[in-house]
């Protein structure tokens, strides 16, 4: 298709670019650390405070601000009150000494794009077929609170409300305390109709950099098999208890990281895992360890090597409790599935990208994502720009303005189509 013959865009202005440009920089300095990144995790005090500046953006610049039960907040331009909602958004908590631009990015330019068609569309004279609104999902991270991606979860019906509010970081606290600790727990869930979901996020890899690509195109996701598992050995002093004698729950749990790197190993680039939390009880100098907990996890494409990973270790963590004479207890084991990115959606968004002229081709995303939730329910698409040297949850994470700014273009003109004709993705 000519570009003289493809269907109408509408792109961000200077002005909007410039805005964008500020309220990223706004964001940027909550929970700022030291080497340039963000420390901001979910329903803490500085996720409380970038929420308040979000809410007072989105405010200021006409949308209908609603908080959920579970913190979800939802930025509504509403132009027909009996249409749908096309949502876009991503998350705005992060890891720990992590980057400004995961998820983050994704909620400040869907705020940008859908601000920036509201007020196109109204001077043309324009009620579009959907509605659009902005969501900043609660705890996609899962770094204070487990499991991850419990904010979109909860809306799409795949976790209760219940169980999300019960979940407890290290400290004790339930996600439902802290949440209302920082005046975020909504009286109840927002009930929307939803024609689908758009989220762009930076890659977390290095393929759109390295093969100079300006956006991907997310087709598919792989599996995640995600499991807690705990040893209990005995606590005894580490000075005069026989090393024959000693029952130590970290000495097993050394043994099951390695097991579990062994296991990625044997599968090449089909695989990957880690072990990204200790959790060590009482965690003293001179203290024998008497409880450890770990959580691991296999990512593959391939359901049946992550099934038999799953297998392969609780016979490796059998052999090792019985190595070092401990028990242990596989205390959760939820497994992701793989899934399909909305086809038609998908079809859309990269034939949009070749008609702004921006290098577009499919991606693949082993990461998690909020767009993965709402796929479960409604069409979805996940849009990928580069990141720098493929570096993500680390101060170091980056991505320029250029690539910053196509992005924008790309979720401002992909939300117009999508909304002005459903019918195109659907």
């Amino acid at each position: 298709m000519s570009k003289s013959s493809s269907p109408e865009l509408l792109s961000p202005s200077a002005a909007d670019f410039a805005e964008f440009e500020a309220l990223f920089r706004l964001s940027s300095a909550i929970g700022a650390t030291p080497g340039g990144g963000l420390h901001r995790l979910s329903a803490s005090a500085e996720d409380g405070q970038v929420r308040d500046m979000f809410c007072a953006w989105l405010t200021r610049h006409g949308f209908e601000v609603r908080i959920d039960a579970v913190g979800n907040i939802f930025g509504l331009m509403t132009f027909d009150p009996a249409a749908p909602y096309l949502l876009c958004g991503s998350h705005l908590d992060s890891q720990p000494s992590a980057g400004r631009f995961d998820g983050i990015y994704g909620v400040l330019a869907g705020a940008v794009a859908v601000s920036s068609l509201a007020r196109q569309m109204t001077a043309r004279g324009e009620t579009p077929a959907c509605n659009l609104a902005v969501v900043n999902w609660t705890n996609e991270e899962g770094a204070r609170f487990q499991p991850s991606l419990i904010g979109s979860s909860v809306f799409t019906g795949a976790m209760s409300l219940e169980d999300a509010w019960a979940c407890r970081d290290g400290d004790g606290i339930s996600l439902e305390q802290a949440l209302r600790s920082i005046g975020y727990l909504g009286e109840s869930m927002v009930e929307l109709a939803v024609a689908g979901y758009i989220e762009i996020h930076v890659e977390q890899g290095a393929q759109l950099e390295s093969d100079g690509l300006a956006i991907g195109v997310v087709r598919e996701t792989w599996a995640a098999l995600k499991s807690r598992v705990r040893f209990d050995g005995e606590q005894n002093h580490t000075g005069p208890t026989p090393m024959a004698a000693r029952r130590d729950a970290l000495l097993a749990a050394a043994h099951a990281v390695i097991a579990v790197r062994a296991e990625a190993d044997l599968h090449g680039l089909d695989m990957h895992s880690s072990v990204g939390r200790l959790e060590i009880y009482p965690n003293s100098p001179n203290v024998v360890p008497s409880r450890v907990s770990l959580l691991v996890e296999y990512r593959s494409r391939d359901v049946e090597l992550l099934a038999a990973a799953g297998a392969r270790l609780n016979t490796t963590l059998e052999a090792i409790a019985l190595k070092t004479a401990t028990g242990f207890e596989v205390q959760s084991s939820v497994l992701r599935e793989p899934a399909k990115l909305h086809h038609g959606f998908a079809e859309l968004a990269y034939s949009v990208g070749h008609q702004l002229g921006l290098p577009t081709a499919n991606s693949i995303t082993v990461s998690g994502h909020d767009a993965i939730s709402l796929n479960s329910k409604y069409p979805a698409c996940l849009l990928f720009i580069p990141s720098s040297n493929g570096v993500s949850h680390n101060e170091a994470e980056y991505t320029n303005d250029e690539d910053m700014r196509n992005g924008l273009s790309m979720l401002t003109s992909l939300l117009y189509r999508a909304c002005s004709a459903p019918a195109s993705f659907c």
